[in-house]
């Protein structure tokens, strides 16, 4: 299969003016006939590959790709304009589809720039135009490191080679991390150019954490949700809807199927997958053609969740992915007043202050499923989720990462602090223990008196730090009377708050275990463990290693602190 100038440059998104100077550079071999250049299917993916470039061929010779003079496109760029009087790209998106798809009511792009001052040293740059109008601007970018708009020069910090991979409108969680399309109804290819330097992440985590009580309405307008992915500040981004191929799923009451698809579909140019699965079981999976013809399949037993995926033949590229539950049971509420409306105005009469209809009624309708397959359903789901519940946790168990031990597992659960402590044990760092009842409870039972003597044992070698809170006294008398090689390494301070009244509250109620290794969440204080049970989770976030580092360094006796810290002795 041979391409002509104008198919490959439709095919890896460039002008036909950047094809032809690869091909005079000899960096593409081309075949004459005539006056008339091709390049072969093979070569041009070899070429495209070679310059990171994504390549879309056309199904046939006849079957065009839309050229880039048929896409939209709309720009924006949020900037950081820092006191020092530099300008400085926090994320710029552009994002580019077909100007038919907009419908008849879209207008004719302007392609003048408009410039919003949203905040404190930010701005917001936004530009409509048609998308080989776009083309010249990231082009500046990626050579000069620098946009200009209206006089204003943006600088960018970029690596040069992009990252490919696509955008699904899909809400699953795909993948650990995954990065839903910036259109509603669209999939999306993804061009990024990633920025690294760690100033303009640290601006935007201090506006993140201004603006955390009501995000602001312009963080929509940015056309990217970057209050949630705060490791794409400074990346520049460039997005092509696959709209030309964008499907819908939809599903009767008599169990039918129907993938819908655009008219104007090259007949085999794609090829689709439709499931469904029931309370976590798949109960179909069938491939189905993609055409003008919408394609049916019926399904006999119950769904509740119903998705598709539609793939390029070209290549096998997934171009766009939906899954979606059902709605089994709609509930609803309707008002009615079957009286007067009393209402109540202000003194000179001018406006209402409140309205009273003591006969109002309010009526529950619901629309439902069957009620027999209905409370069938719900059965089987409480079923999965409680074996979905129990895979997790088995599988957490094996890890390491979450250990439940039921009430009247004294034994095993101190068991396994200890064999903790013994494998985590640096005589370099030191460990932490954070119990606010860890006072009150030193007195209560000789097992706890025994937990602690092997728990200093354990940490010997190493500093054990012991946090706790306000209620208990100093240590019992049985603490002290053992000699220093026992407990000289064992620290224990109490953080309280002081009212107005002279009354004691703790300053935390969080219990944690830190050593060098790991960071452990501990659900109940010790005293608790016999008779409540108590489940141990181990965090890789690092907060409590953090804050419990930070009530240590506090000075004690410290009348001014809004903390009092007190070394138990």
């Amino acid at each position: 299969m041979r391409l002509t100038i104008a198919e490959l440059a439709s095919a890896v998104e460039r002008s036909e003016t950047y094809v032809r100077q690869h091909i005079h550079r000899k960096h593409l071999a081309v075949r004459r006939v005539g006056r008339r250049v091709y390049v072969e299917v093979s070569e041009a993916k070899r070429w495209a590959f070679e310059r990171g470039l994504s390549f879309t061929p056309p199904t046939s010779s006849s079957a065009l790709l839309e050229p880039l003079r048929g896409r939209t496109a709309r720009m924006t760029v949020l900037a950081w304009h820092a006191p020092d009087g530099r300008i400085r790209n926090l994320f710029t998106l552009l994002r580019h589809r077909r100007r038919d798809a907009l419908g008849p009511w879209a207008t004719k792009p302007k392609g003048i720039w408009s410039v919003d001052d949203i905040a404190d040293e930010l701005r917001l740059y936004s530009f409509d135009a048609p998308q080989p109008s776009c083309e010249p601007l990231i082009g500046g970018i990626l050579d000069s490191g620098g946009l200009k708009v209206n006089g204003t020069t943006i600088r960018y910090a970029l690596e040069p080679v992009p990252r490919r991979h696509w955008a699904y409108r899909d809400r699953r969680e795909i993948g650990d991390n995954p990065l839903q399309s910036p259109f509603a109804k669209h999939s999306a290819a993804i061009r990024e150019y990633w920025s690294f330097p760690a100033e303009p992440r640290d601006f935007w985590q201090h506006i993140l954490e201004s603006q955390r009580s009501v995000p602001p309405s312009w963080f929509a307008r940015l056309g990217f949700p970057l209050d949630g992915r705060s490791d794409r500040v400074g990346n520049l981004m460039i997005a092509s809807a696959a709209d030309e191929i964008a499907c819908d799923l939809v599903a009767r009451q008599n169990g039918v199927l129907t993938l819908l698809a655009p008219d104007d579909v090259p007949h085999g140019a794609y090829r689709g997958v439709v499931w469904a699965s029931h309370s976590g079981d798949i109960v179909l999976h069938r491939e189905v053609p993609i055409s003008g013809e919408a394609p049916s399949v019926r399904v006999s037993t119950d769904i509740d969740r119903v998705g598709f995926a539609v793939y390029r033949n070209a290549d096998g590229q997934c171009v766009d992915l939906m899954d979606e539950h059902l709605i089994m049971e709609v509930q609803g509420h309707l008002h009615f007043e079957a009286g007067p409306t009393l209402r109540l105005r202000s003194r000179k009469g001018r406006r209402v202050t409140h309205e009273v209809n003591p006969f109002r009624h309010t009526v529950p309708i619901s629309v439902r499923a069957d009620q027999g397959s209905a409370e069938l359903d719900r059965g089987i789901r409480r079923q999965s989720l409680d074996h979905t519940v129990r895979k997790h946790e088995s599988a957490a168990r094996k890890t390491g990462d979450l250990i439940r031990f039921n009430p009247g597992m004294w034994t095993e659960a101190t068991r396994h602090v200890l064999s903790i402590l013994a494998q985590d044990c640096e005589p370099s760092e030191p460990i932490y223990l954070a119990d606010p009842y860890f006072m009150h409870a030193l007195n209560q039972s000789w097992d706890m008196r025994q937990f602690c003597i092997d728990m200093f044992a354990a940490t010997r070698s190493a500093s054990l730090r012991i946090l706790c809170g306000a209620k208990g006294d100093s240590l019992p008398q049985w603490w002290s009377a053992f000699s220093k090689p026992v407990t000289s390494h064992v620290s224990v301070r109490r953080f309280f708050q002081v009212d107005a009244t002279g009354r004691r509250s703790d300053a935390f109620h969080d219990r944690c275990l830190i050593t060098p290794k790991r960071e452990i969440l501990i659900t109940h204080s010790i005293n608790g463990w016999d008779s409540g049970g108590v489940t141990f989770v181990r965090l890789t976030y690092g907060v409590y290693r953090a804050e419990a580092e930070q009530f240590w360094q506090m000075g004690t006796a410290s009348a001014t602190a809004s903390v009092v810290v007190e070394e138990i002795t």
